[in-house]
């Protein structure tokens, strides 16, 4: 009985899959849709709230939709995936305890269940920004008249960067709706030098590893994170 169990399983999650990977045009196009609602929904006063509770829905929908858009799974797929949820979350929790990484700062309400005061959203959170910005700096550089001499460590250092940069278009959303919170409402420069010295080595592991990196809705979720936030602090830019 397990086993027929565990055979119906991945009978759904490769049909799944096949489903994902032949309509991603039609599934990138979904994400920058729910993505654009979040930004209307959470701008306006009167959806506020009911988008803020919706939150752990998209990011869950988004990782999912990221894993099964992966073309092939390998174990150093895998090995990538955990690694960046273990290190992303325990460092988060390293840092809510000791101040000592980001700064002196707390997670709300908005992201949902904790687990040492720590979203568990947050290991997913490192996977999704650590995969859609090292897919698409690996694919640019694959592709452009520099590439034989863009090392993989060159990658991921501008991976980290960019990781940091997008770090700095959400830090101002994400005070606003409760995802998390900086002592006396300051976000300190040491919490983007953090961001990078904990990004470049979770960059490095994509880079390095050797499993097919073929996955296009990784450039529509990175598209919809940077309409998303960058949208966003426009708004909040041009606000009377």
């Amino acid at each position: 009985m397990q086993t027929k169990n565990n055979f119906s399983l991945i009978y759904l999650v490769e049909s799944l899959r096949f489903f994902v990977q032949n309509n991603i045009n039609f599934f990138g196009r979904l994400i920058l849709v729910m993505y654009f609602a979040g930004l209307l929904g959470l701008w306006f006063e009167p959806t506020r709230e009911l988008f803020e509770m919706a939150t752990p829905f998209n990011l869950i929908t988004s990782i999912i939709f990221l894993l099964l858009a992966q073309r092939k799974y390998s174990p150093s797929f895998w090995v990538f995936v955990s690694t960046t949820f273990f290190v992303g979350f325990f460092i988060e929790v390293i840092g809510v305890k000791t101040e000592a990484i980001f700064g002196t700062y707390n997670y709300g309400k908005t992201l949902g269940f904790k687990v040492f005061e720590v979203p568990l959203l947050i290991g997913i959170n490192w996977i999704m920004i650590t995969f859609i910005v090292n897919y698409f700096i690996s694919t640019y550089f694959n592709f452009s008249v520099f590439s034989s001499k863009i090392t993989l460590f060159i990658k991921s250092v501008f991976s980290a960067v960019l990781m940091v940069m997008l770090d700095y278009l959400i830090e101002p959303v994400a005070i606003i709706h409760d995802f998390w919170s900086w002592k006396s409402d300051v976000i300190p420069l040491q919490n983007y030098i953090g961001w990078f010295l904990v990004a470049l080595p979770l960059c490095m592991l994509f880079q390095y590893s050797k499993f097919e990196k073929i996955n296009k809705f990784a450039y529509f979720l990175l598209l919809a994170q940077l309409l998303f936030f960058g949208g966003y602090n426009l708004l909040m830019y041009f606000k009377p």
